[in-house]
């Protein structure tokens, strides 16, 4: 029963009394007299009966969202593993939340970048992301240790959804304090990618800045994404006068580099690139002039911008544009 139902049920207790009283002093000689006193036994009863009920109703409550909370926890851990739950409250829940095995599915996973202010900030963020993420009901949500995990059910054939309601609750909740940083997968098919999903989520994160903020895999290149797993050894092949340029330019307020990957994006036009940046084309020729001389690269040639972009991509943590 709904808090709402259970506070209907007491309002018509008490307007059943009422009547009972109005009926039985209608008729009665004297009745008018009673008539108070009656009502302020029936005031008491109800407040009484209310105060009594509404405990046991709270208490019910909690046991059973305690419980609840036990099943979801179980079933994500089950999920995580890749294993389907077995008859009882985790598949129920699975139920609940849409996740049947061939169900499509994504995975939120948001961590706080700043001490909570309380207990419950966590769990208040967890019910903006599943709203934001769409139908509550069809997801399941999960506060893990010291992070949210959000395994959402997803139609059929219905594509990675757009990650703007998820940057907007980020955005509200930064305003009330809460600052976390939020990865969300790719969609993938049944149960057995669920594990994949939520790596992928974690994987995300390491592409956001110290304060936070919103990465999508979904909204990233193949290009980007590699060179966010790139290793050591990957660095280590970068020459040493291309990483001390990007180092260099980097730490002069990247000029160059901009122009660079706003030279790539305007798919090596300079003339677009210059009135994407804002310069005189002259400039601009100027400016790329200097990166070749500075890098040993011809800008010309594809496989060298390519290893241009995996320097900047790695030491600065932009993104190329491919």
């Amino acid at each position: 029963m709904s808090l709402a139902d259970f506070m209907h049920a007491i309002r018509i207790t008490h307007r059943v009394m009422w009547g009972a009283i109005a009926k039985w002093t209608a008729g009665r000689s004297g009745g008018h007299d009673v008539a108070p006193a009656a009502a302020g036994l029936v005031l008491e009863f109800v407040n009484r009966a209310s105060t009594m009920a509404a405990q046991v109703y709270l208490d019910t409550e909690q046991v059973l969202a305690l419980e609840g909370d036990r099943a979801r926890r179980d079933l994500l851990e089950d999920l995580l593993a890749g294993h389907e739950p077995g008859p009882g409250p985790r598949l129920a829940a699975a139920r609940e939340a849409g996740l049947a095995p061939d169900a499509q599915r994504q995975v939120l996973v948001a961590v706080p970048v700043t001490a909570m202010a309380d207990q419950y900030a966590l769990r208040s963020a967890v019910s903006a992301l599943a709203r934001a993420l769409g139908d509550p009901v069809r997801s399941l949500a999960v506060v893990r240790q010291d992070e949210i995990v959000i395994v959402r059910s997803l139609p059929t054939a219905g594509g990675d959804p757009p990650s703007g309601p998820v940057r907007a609750a980020w955005r509200t909740l930064a305003e009330q304090g809460i600052r976390l940083a939020i990865g969300i997968s790719t969609t993938h098919d049944t149960t057995a990618g669920t594990p994949k999903a939520y790596r992928e989520a974690t994987a995300a994160l390491g592409t956001l800045p110290k304060p936070g903020g919103v990465a999508a895999l979904a909204e990233l290149t193949a290009f980007e994404y590699l060179t966010l797993h790139a290793d050591d050894t990957v660095a280590r092949l970068i020459p040493t006068r291309v990483r001390t340029f990007v180092t260099e330019d980097l730490h002069a307020g990247a000029t160059l580099t901009e122009t660079v990957l706003c030279y790539v994006r305007t798919d090596l036009n300079v003339k677009a690139a210059a009135q994407a940046l804002g310069i005189h084309v002259n400039t601009a020729h100027h400016r790329l002039a200097r990166v070749e001389e500075r890098t040993g690269y011809d800008l010309r040639r594809l496989a060298q911008v390519q290893e241009l972009l995996i320097a900047i991509s790695l030491l600065g943590g932009f993104s190329a544009g491919l």
